[in-house]
């Protein structure tokens, strides 16, 4: 293997083991990202786009029933079924088939993390319950999913700025429980919009 003549070469990456002893354990390298090796293996591996599919049976379900093509695409996607309860035959039928390319989606990435140890592992290696354990292959997946995103942290609330002007000044929790008072008055807040009403009325 070639190698780069570092001035400062870079620190070796992380291991994480993944298993147990009932199930088998690998280490595998973390690099907190899916290299651009491993994402040309993953595009030739030539999986469906399911948000293709989706548009496309959206927009045939939007020209049916008058709904906008992004609640039908949403509807579809999230598995909401009540939205779409007079096209079931067509849900259900797109649900299996996001089934179908989840199963294969995961076994594409599994078998991408795992020729970091084993660069001639295939796929059908993968697949095979004699030679990874189901239960490991799970966690591989999971291990391999937070790899492609980067192992995102928890997501920050969104702030007011990033919303704009649309919501009108919410009420800062202070962690308290609401008396329902006016924190100026005292006055119970029902008694304050009960007045508000009164004064708005014509004589």
């Amino acid at each position: 293997m070639l190698k780069l003549p570092f001035k400062t070469s870079p620190q070796e990456f992380e291991k994480v083991t993944v298993g147990n002893s009932q199930i088998g354990e690998l280490e595998l390298p973390k690099y907190g990202d899916i290299s651009p090796n491993e994402r040309i293996f993953i595009k030739a591996a030539n999986l469906a786009d399911i948000r293709i599919a989706a548009v496309k049976l959206a927009s045939e379900i939007a020209v049916k029933s008058g709904k906008k093509v992004i609640e039908i695409f949403n509807a579809l996607t999230q598995g909401d079924s009540k939205s779409l309860e007079e096209y079931l035959e067509q849900f259900v039928t797109f649900q299996d088939l996001m089934d179908e390319n989840s199963s294969a989606r995961n076994l594409v990435l599994a078998t991408t993390v795992i020729q970091r140890l084993v660069p001639d592992w295939k796929l059908e290696n993968t697949g095979d319950p004699n030679q990874l354990h189901p239960q490991l292959l799970t966690l591989i997946v999971e291990f391999a999913k937070n790899e492609e995103a980067g192992w995102p942290t928890d997501v920050a609330p969104i702030t007011e700025e990033e919303l704009g002007n649309s919501i009108p000044n919410p009420e800062i929790p202070t962690g308290e429980k609401s008396t329902g008072e006016s924190a100026a008055t005292g006055r119970k807040k029902k008694d304050l919009v009960k007045e508000d009403l009164e004064a708005s009325q014509p004589g």
